[in-house]
């Protein structure tokens, strides 16, 4: 596999430095040495308070209804706006997309031994945001209960991560119980997803409408909102967590261009920038001429996909599917595209239960000569045509990769024609409504491998948009569940794993790639978790001038 066989497509590939949320890549780590080219600045005194932060967005979100919306855009909007009962550890000492949770809205929690029924004793004196119609008011567990009411109301992609939950109860204003249908050793970490952030009764009532308002009980409030421009968050003065935020507040400013957030950074009009696709040579130009510039080389966590609906002809086939698997060149594609990447299974290689990297190269390699006897298998030895769907949503990279699977398709015998969408269209309609053959995108980052496999890969699950109806598949799903013991439930996960690349192959996963974000001098504590909340913005500070 060389990198070097196509360069008509490499010149095309120019910089593609599309910012999005910060949380859709996890920090590195950084050098405590200030001294070194784009190290990030640690240990340098205590946080100092005051200052906004600014960031550059590609897109805006297209609603703030996080239990409506999947996509990443939303949730990266209010990630700081709301809180959940439980969430993921970070901080410069905690290991990059760990799955050690911590209370956020929980004072604390605990489970029955046989994990089916979970107590969640609520922090006190925790208040809304000092915004109508909700004022400040006390938040209690009956605000718990109205949340998942509303998911099950929604049937959104959250109620997939509940399906579990035979019932909620709260005996008082501090304390919740949740009731499983079986035993789950790993609820906390479902609890700690931000899909599962904990909304006033108001949002369900009708007090407001999420889609346009945000009211919750995070480090920041939205002030303002102005579509396709910019969102205004500023310090919640009444937040639960003692002296924190340390800063004034923080602005997204939607930039799509990239040129424009280049310009931006290098004239200290933004701090933040992250770079969906990266080309090493610039970044490395921009550290070289911006002095004090910060980067954080980040692990990859979000997959690079090939949708294909298992209900439509030709892509109803295995066979059909396998070719495809077998056509595209996945490290080609990261080593020519990307700064760099993993090739993945179903589940992510940083995920516990997720199979190694040369086990999924091995059960799906790079082999068009097998591919092309995979489609004569089917039926199709000269091939056949297909439509394949992508959006400028994710940035102009995207649209490069699809390019190069249809390149590497068009070698078998699979002539595709791609269908650019704006991302409103695809994320909104085309993708989770099934209006599609066959697809290239992304998906945000699932934080477990039973999120990625209950609500993608099981017949009911939630964004099961690949529709996938497999009872064998469903029963190993349902079954991980129950175990226990450590070691066996890993080896359940990886053995599912080597199914769905054996017998499913859709949504098909390509590699996860890594990403670096670009941050102002003054930037400390950048410390995030995949998860794509922000809430790790409650630790940034500013270094004041």
């Amino acid at each position: 596999m060389t990198t070097t066989r196509r360069p008509a497509k490499l010149a095309a590939i120019l910089v593609a430095t599309a910012a999005v949320s910060s949380a859709c890549f996890g920090s590195g780590g950084g050098s405590s040495e200030s001294s070194a080219e784009g190290a990030l600045v640690t240990d340098d005194g205590p946080p100092q308070p005051g200052g906004t932060f600014h960031i550059a967005g590609t897109a805006d979100a297209p609603s703030l209804d996080l239990q409506k919306e999947p996509a990443y855009s939303v949730h990266s909007a209010i990630g700081a706006v709301y809180s959940r009962l439980l969430a993921f550890k970070t901080g410069e000492d905690v290991e990059y997309g760990t799955n050690e949770v911590e209370g956020d809205l929980a004072e604390s929690w605990d489970t029955s031994e046989d994990n089916r029924t979970w107590t969640i004793t609520l922090r006190d004196g925790v208040v809304w945001h000092d915004k109508p119609p909700v004022s400040g008011r006390a938040f209690t567990s009956k605000d718990v209960l109205c949340t998942f009411d509303r998911m099950k109301d929604i049937q959104g992609h959250a109620l997939g991560l509940i399906g579990n939950v035979d019932s909620i109860e709260a005996p008082d204003d501090q304390t919740v119980v949740f009731t499983l249908k079986s035993g789950f050793s790993a609820f906390d970490e479902t609890l700690a997803n931000p899909f599962l952030a904990i909304l006033p009764c108001e949002a369900k009532d009708g007090g407001f409408d999420p889609a346009t308002e945000a009211i919750g009980t995070g480090p920041f409030m939205l002030e303002s909102w102005k579509r396709d421009q910019e969102r205004v968050y500023v310090k919640n003065p009444d937040y639960f967590v003692e002296n924190q935020p340390y800063l004034d507040g923080y602005t997204t400013t939607i930039m799509p261009d990239a040129q424009a957030q280049i310009a931006a950074l290098r004239s200290n009009k933004i701090d933040m920038m992250t770079t969906l696709s990266t080309e090493k040579r610039q970044v490395d130009q921009l550290l070289s001429q911006v002095e004090g510039l910060q980067k954080s080389q980040e692990a990859g966590t979000t997959q690079t996909r090939v949708y294909m609906n298992a209900e439509s002809k030709p892509f109803d086939q295995v066979e059909v599917r396998r070719a495809v698997a077998m056509a595209i060149d996945k490290q080609g594609m990261i080593d020519s595209i990307r700064a760099g990447g993993t090739v993945t299974g179903p589940i992510t290689p940083t995920i516990f239960g997720a199979l190694p990297t040369e086990e999924v190269e091995k059960l799906v390699p790079y082999d068009p000569d097998e591919a092309k006897k995979q489609l004569a298998d089917a039926g199709f030895p000269d091939g056949f045509e297909a439509t394949m769907v992508v959006t400028t949503g994710y940035g102009e990279t995207i649209v490069r990769e699809a390019q190069w699977v249809q390149e590497d398709l068009a070698k078998i015998g699979i002539k595709v024609k791609l269908d650019v969408q704006d991302y409103a269209t695809y994320a909104g309609d085309t993708w989770p409504n099934g209006k599609y053959d066959i697809a290239y995108g992304l998906q945000t980052p699932m934080l477990t491998a039973d999120e990625y496999l209950t609500t993608e890969y099981h017949s009911k699950g939630s964004r099961n948009w690949s529709n996938v109806n497999d009872p064998e598949l469903d029963a190993k799903i349902e079954a991980q569940r129950a175990i226990t013991d450590t070691g066996e439930r890993e080896k359940a996960l990886q053995e599912i794993d080597r199914y769905i690349l054996e017998n499913v192959l859709t949504p098909l996963p390509l590699y996860v790639y890594d990403g670096q974000t670009l941050l102002s001098p003054r930037v400390r504590s950048w410390n995030p978790h995949p998860d794509y909340s922000a809430r790790e913005y409650e630790n940034i500070w500013l270094k004041q001038d």
